[in-house]
């Protein structure tokens, strides 16, 4: 039996982080487009919008960016919990099991009836970004990325343009590429998002699950043979 410790950190394919992030864009729109204009992924909009709330002494407001804030930490805590006391921090068995958790769960949000209030829908797909966000970070063999938001990503694409073009760096001017191929896939996730609502209203956020269901064809198995 291979010890944990034996087994090497696997190439992580590109079109892993493609899809994930086009769901990452996706979930955004939908809380956006659908539940009274909150970006339920990144909460740093959330956190000015609450502290613009305070001041007003607006507390329904408040409480209102405040819940989708504590969902996203608790799923951060609670992924963090099951990847280290689960999976004995084995990534891509945790992997596995978000990209499944997040297929269901997007597929019990498209059912959830019509008179379900914004503040739980906008939790549920917060926790579910923050899982999504902490589990999925990485492509090729060292380049981080953010899976449902995109500032962090911007300035990986500055940095590795910069270095690409200015410093004559050709391995960093090919991350550059892959860098804005992520901005763009969650760009095409977003306006899915907005061509499928029109369409199919709440049932939209089911090709959010369809784009997890195929996350599965794209994560890696470690080796022991890439530890040597």
């Amino acid at each position: 039996m291979v010890q944990p410790s034996a087994i090497g950190t696997p190439k992580v394919p590109v079109r892993l982080g493609l899809t994930v992030i086009c769901a990452g864009g996706f979930m955004d729109a939908y809380s956006y487009l659908l539940h009274d204009h909150v970006f339920a992924t990144g909460q740093t909009g959330n956190i000015v919008l609450l502290c613009m709330n305070l001041s007003e002494g607006a507390w329904l407001g408040v409480v209102r960016y405040l819940v989708s804030i504590l969902a996203f930490v608790a799923g951060i805590m609670l992924s963090r919990h099951v990847l280290v006391r689960v999976h004995g921090r084995a990534t891509h068995r945790m992997q596995r099991w978000v990209a499944v958790f997040e297929a269901v769960a997007f597929a019990a949000i498209a059912l959830l009836p019509a008179w379900t209030p914004d503040l739980l829908v906008n939790s549920a797909i917060s926790f579910c970004a923050a899982v999504s966000y902490e589990n999925f970070r990485q492509f090729g063999t060292k380049s981080a990325y953010a899976s449902v938001f995109c500032t962090g990503n911007l300035r990986s694409l500055g940095e590795t343009l910069y270095d690409g073009l200015f410093e004559g760096d050709r391995h960093e001017l090919h991350r550059s590429q892959r860098y804005a191929g992520l901005i763009l896939s969650f760009c095409v996730g977003a306006v899915a998002c907005k061509l499928l609502i029109d369409l199919t209203g709440q049932f939209a956020c089911l090709a959010i699950s369809a784009l997890f269901l195929l996350s599965l064809r794209f994560i890696a198995e470690p080796t022991a043979a890439a530890a040597r």
